[in-house]
């Protein structure tokens, strides 16, 4: 008996990766579906800075505390938020993308804010995003994007304009 119990508590620690943590993510699934598009990212030159942090329903409120109750009534699933940066930007310069799974474009649609007609443009075909200095936000399937220029936004306009049309493009093509 004791033996079974160790296996069966081996076997959860391997599934669900050490300490509980994501860290063995599953070929496939919302998480693996999400890097797919980082991966996307990544082919446009940007170099990725730290590790991916991962937030689910249970510790969204360390993100996002606010708003978080929002998010996890329009169906929330999980986000990624990763940081990249151009080859020869300054030191301190890199875009930050949250990558919101609303399991839907229905909780897209709950958590996303009508743009003003003046600021928004396509980043992707078929993909409108609201655009300000510094941000560019849009919908695209089941995810709600967020990039935001961190601290020059002018001088990271580039880079935020790359990084939008790679995810709006991955994420489309990405199922319902």
């Amino acid at each position: 008996m004791r033996y079974a119990i160790l296996l069966g508590s081996a076997a959860a620690l391997i599934v669900c990766g050490c300490n509980g943590s994501e860290d063995a993510a599953p070929a496939d699934g919302p998480r693996a579906e999400m890097m797919k598009i980082l991966e996307a990212v990544n082919a446009t030159g940007a170099a990725q800075q730290g590790d991916v942090l991962w937030y689910t329903p249970e510790d969204l409120y360390d993100y996002i505390n606010g708003m978080a109750e929002e998010y996890l009534d329009a169906g929330f699933v999980r986000l990624s938020h990763s940081e990249w940066k151009a080859a020869g930007a300054a030191a301190n310069a890199y875009v930050e993308i949250d990558l919101y799974d609303m399991a839907s474009p229905k909780g897209v649609a709950a958590v996303m804010t009508a743009p003003p007609q003046d600021k928004t443009a396509e980043v992707a075909p078929g993909v409108k995003a609201y655009r300000d200095e510094g941000v560019c936000e849009f919908g695209a399937g089941r995810y709600y994007v967020r990039l935001t220029a961190r601290p020059d936004a002018e001088g990271q306009k580039a880079l935020l304009d790359a990084l939008a049309r790679a995810v709006a493009e991955k994420a489309s093509s990405s199922g319902p």
